[in-house]
């Protein structure tokens, strides 16, 4: 697995499924800022599984990039797994690790601080229960910490400092504010 932070601002998604996961996805969409969601419900009384993809409008099959499948039969997600990668497009469905290219991190966000926390989809509870110990340790305080730190990054980038200086400036910064002090960090280090 290798970590990245999307921007769903820029990516197009297409969301199939059905039911409570479904509306959980987009709501998880919605707050990480994706503007091109694309939902599309897959009616539960409908046999035809072979039609599940070519009910969705080829245009939205066309731009999208990413592919999310929740609460869909296992019939139904492979058969939208198999048709989303002949469009070379990234699948994920919602607890079928062998079907998924991707999985979804345990997640802090404190403004532009973003802490993610995975196990690969071995353990979402493990990566959920990681996730609430970090939170405690990193409240809210830390958005406006996130904050200042980027201003500072920033004005020192605007000043002409080159990426050396920055990072020396930005540990520098740090220990001075003492942010990353505690008894349990220096115990660990």
């Amino acid at each position: 697995m290798f970590p990245i932070a999307l921007d769903l601002a820029k990516i197009p998604v297409l969301l199939v499924g059905r039911g409570p996961l479904l509306e959980r996805r987009i709501k998880q969409l919605e707050e990480a800022g994706a503007l091109h969601v694309y939902s599309h419900s897959r009616e539960s009384g409908n046999p035809d599984v072979q039609n599940v993809w070519l009910q969705i409008p080829q245009q939205v099959r066309d731009d999208s990039k990413i592919v999310m499948v929740a609460g869909l039969s296992r019939e139904d997600s492979e058969m939208i797994a198999t048709e989303a990668r002949k469009q070379k497009k990234l699948i994920n469905v919602e607890d079928v690790i062998d079907l998924c290219d991707f999985y979804f991190t345990a997640n802090v966000r404190r403004g532009d601080l973003l802490i993610a926390v995975s196990t690969g989809g071995a353990s979402p509870t493990l990566a959920r229960r990681v996730r609430d110990y970090i939170a405690r340790r990193f409240g809210p305080e830390w958005a406006g910490y996130s904050a200042e730190m980027a201003g500072a990054r920033l004005a020192l980038k605007a000043g002409g400092a080159g990426m050396k200086e920055v990072l020396t400036a930005s540990d520098d910064m740090l220990a001075q504010k003492g942010w990353l002090d505690c008894k349990a960090c220096k115990e660990s280090a």
